[in-house]
């Protein structure tokens, strides 16, 4: 199943690259040397946008198949270890915080397997490939193409403490807010008799602000990345 969905993600890519590249060449000659594509450049290009989207789908389709089987199997192996660690290793612990934290940490590497393990093994082959033909083509172009590259391979790295911390203040502000909401509902009877349902719900809409000024924050800093990615590679 990985393999499969790695050259999936590899046919996708490389057909994007193909396509692209034969785009910006069909334009440069039709601004340069005034010709119409021929019916051929044409073809070639509805046959790439097609392959294009046949790959996606078809790695799509395969990923997520690999990330739901895994997660289910996660969520499995999960729920026997709080079973067969409870009580003992969880006393003091928020019933509703420790189910979130478990089964957030579970969904969270839905992305990772669905999404990152074969797009970059299939990037990193696309890229070397990329690298050398354009070695062989034009060697100075390295200059630009090279430390673009390096630089964005490294800014992961260099972002990953701050990304760290602000991931962090998100999840325990998410794993606070649902079991408050939790043992609001579980304990709800109490709350109705002892007359204490309007402080719960001030408690639930300060858990909730302090979430949503996490959220804000950290997806500010993810678009300035992204910018910022986006221009350096507008730059190369």
């Amino acid at each position: 199943m990985t393999a499969r969905t790695v050259c999936a993600a590899l046919a996708g890519q490389s057909a994007l690259v193909a396509l692209i590249t034969l785009a910006a060449h069909t334009v440069g000659t039709a601004v340069a040397e005034r010709a119409a594509p021929g019916p051929g450049v044409i073809a070639a290009l509805i046959g790439l946008v097609l392959a294009r989207a046949l790959a996606t789908w078809w790695e799509m389709d395969l990923s997520h198949d690999l990330a739901y089987r895994v997660l289910a199997e996660l969520r499995v192996r999960v729920f026997d270890g709080l079973a067969r660690s409870a009580p003992a290793r969880i006393a003091g612990r928020r019933s509703g915080d420790l189910a979130s934290a478990a089964m957030g940490d579970v969904e969270a590497l839905e992305f990772f397997y669905a999404h990152a393990v074969a797009q970059l093994v299939a990037s990193g082959a696309v890229f070397g490939g990329g690298v050398v033909v354009l070695g062989a083509v034009e060697p100075w172009l390295l200059l630009a193409v090279v430390p673009a590259a390096a630089l964005l391979a490294l800014a992961p790295l260099l972002e990953g403490r701050g990304r760290a911390v602000r991931g962090a203040r998100t999840r325990a502000a998410s794993a606070e807010l649902s079991a408050h909401a939790v043992e609001s509902v579980d304990g709800l009877r109490e709350l109705l008799a002892f007359g204490g349902l309007t402080e719960r719900r001030r408690e639930l809409r300060a858990r909730g602000a302090r979430l949503g000024e996490a959220q804000r924050a950290e997806r500010a800093f993810e678009a300035d990345a992204a910018a910022v990615r986006d221009l350096v590679v507008a730059a190369a």
